[in-house]
């Protein structure tokens, strides 16, 4: 994954953990994702059997997120796998992590450890490239959107802390926040690359 664009990085965590549980049917997610045109086959998470819940639903506002902030190359497509969530636009496979932070209330703390050991064992997986058929290590994009700052350091200081050897893990742990009210704009659609057009002509893997 050598070609993997340099990592994105959120200037903050949203903040919006009490808003998470308002994503529960398609008519929750902004029209910003339900609009992609790819909407509908990003929510059909084999993972899940085709069953659009919450959690479907969020992560595939995430990949579009990524897509459209230029966090990867799009266009990004629904990995056909329960192992990966989706893959870029060049079909590098990325896993979608959303830590979530307790809201006001809430009795449970949040937890950095057992959070970043989910994201480490995801970051130790391969995973065949959609378009190559070659085996490649797995990024993670992890969504902030419902995290706060102090939680969200607090996960990078454990990762930076397990990854003391090996510092390059970090560059296959991408950022990104969604935009629950529409106010961001959308970067310019990356153009299909070769190896894309020639699956969808049939000619490719």
């Amino acid at each position: 994954m050598s070609n993997l664009p340099e990592p994105s990085r959120v200037a903050a965590a949203g903040g919006q953990q009490s808003r998470q549980r308002d994503i529960r049917k398609i008519d929750d997610v902004p029209a910003r994702y339900r609009n992609h045109p790819s909407f509908g086959t990003m929510i059909d998470d084999p993972a899940h059997h085709g069953d659009p819940n919450g959690k479907v639903l969020r992560e595939a506002m995430t990949a579009i997120e990524a897509e459209f902030s230029g966090a990867v190359k799009g266009p990004v497509s629904r990995s056909d796998t329960p192992y990966i969530d989706f893959y870029d636009g060049e079909g590098h496979p990325f896993d979608i992590k959303t830590p979530l932070s307790p809201d006001k209330g809430d009795k449970w703390e949040f937890d950095p450890v057992s959070n970043a050991q989910t994201i480490l064992h995801q970051l130790d997986m391969d995973h065949p490239n959609k378009y190559t058929g070659k085996n490649e290590p797995v990024a993670v994009m992890m969504d902030t959107t419902y995290m706060t700052p102090r939680d969200r350091d607090a996960l990078w200081h454990e990762l930076r802390k397990n990854t003391k050897d090996d510092r390059a893990l970090l560059k296959r742990v991408f950022e990104v926040n969604v935009d629950l009210d529409g106010r961001k704009p959308v970067r310019a659609k990356q153009p299909l690359t070769a190896a894309q057009l020639a699956v969808l002509s049939g000619r490719g893997r």
